[in-house]
């Protein structure tokens, strides 16, 4: 089906584009002592006509509703981040913390938006976020990636249509996939910013399935193959990306055993060796290893997303 409909030869064709995301509820809520607006819109997203997997997907009712955390400078508008969580979080306390959103906004005066991937946080379906997203259903980890891309691209637009001068992407682990793949169809952004970022579903699947389990599905002769194809209309490896080599950065942790490092290098390779922070950490480290702190300012500096805020300033 998706080499009959040429999804596989243009993967880019199989994302449509979304409109602007309508807010329908905001939610002043605070955290520890910050801020932030509880934002909810509805996603609109549906997956293709006779696709396996769409009257499933369909059914989860929860997932419908699109959510993110929000931190916005009152005024004239400002750059914007869109900071996109990883695996299993999707909630205020592991984003805000996970992308240092007090620094991103206090400090360095920018507006901050944390989309929720399906599937996580108030978007669940099981009783763990993430429960579902990389659960072993190929169809639906694709309908999970693709609504998540339409997702966050309804959140471009909408900035868009608010008058942002400039954004930029930045992703963490599942995230920094999502950015990466994101890249791949979006043009204008200020830059991306791939933080500790898998890059194929099918090698984490493989590497990370039980030796007892791979071997019972090598068995029933799996097919491992179509299931790297049909991956492909969701990986940020099948197309070159759209933003400039000098607007796209990476970081990684060498100690990495969630996200192999051999991950990210492929992804550097594909975006042909941009600037790239190896920390000596793992691959929750990040968050405390001063080398990637230091790199998300110099991205933002480099790209004129700070310049353009104190232009605003002033």
């Amino acid at each position: 089906l998706f080499d009959e409909r040429g999804w596989l030869a243009e993967p880019s064709s199989f994302h449509r584009a979304p409109p602007p995301a309508v807010i329908d509820r905001e939610t002043e809520t605070r955290l520890r002592g910050l801020s932030f607006r509880h934002v909810e819109f509805h996603s609109g997203f549906e997956p293709r006509e006779d696709v396996p997997g769409r009257q499933r997907w369909m059914g989860r009712g929860g997932n419908r509703t699109g959510h993110a955390w929000m931190l916005r400078h009152p005024g004239k508008e400002r750059p914007w981040v869109v900071c996109t969580h990883g695996y299993r979080m999707g909630l205020p306390t592991t984003d805000l913390g996970g992308f240092r959103a007090e620094h991103l906004y206090y400090r360095l005066g920018l507006n901050v938006i944390c989309p929720v991937l399906p599937l996580h946080g108030p978007r669940r379906h099981g009783w763990r976020s993430g429960e579902g997203y990389l659960a072993g259903d190929v169809m639906d980890t694709v309908h999970a990636q693709t609504q998540a891309i339409w997702d966050l691209r309804r959140v471009l637009r909408w900035i868009e249509a608010n008058g942002a001068p400039s954004i930029a992407a930045y992703g963490l682990s599942l995230g920094g996939y999502t950015t990466a793949l994101l890249a791949t169809l979006e043009r204008d952004l200020a830059c991306v910013i791939a933080g500790i970022p898998a890059t194929c579903f099918y090698r984490l699947m493989r590497t990370h399935m039980p030796a007892p389990m791979r071997g019972y599905v090598d068995w029933h002769g799996f097919d491992w193959t179509a299931v790297e194809r049909v991956f492909s209309v969701v990986s940020p490896l099948a197309r070159p990306p759209l933003v400039a080599k000098e607007r796209r950065f990476l970081f990684a942790g060498t100690a990495d055993r969630l996200v192999p490092p051999e991950h990210v290098h492929d992804l550097w390779e594909h975006w042909e060796r941009p600037r790239i922070e190896w920390y000596q950490g793992s691959h929750m480290s990040f968050r405390w290893e001063a080398s990637v702190g230091a790199l998300i300012d110099e991205v933002l500096g480099r790209t004129g997303m700070l310049a353009r805020h104190d232009a605003d300033v002033a």
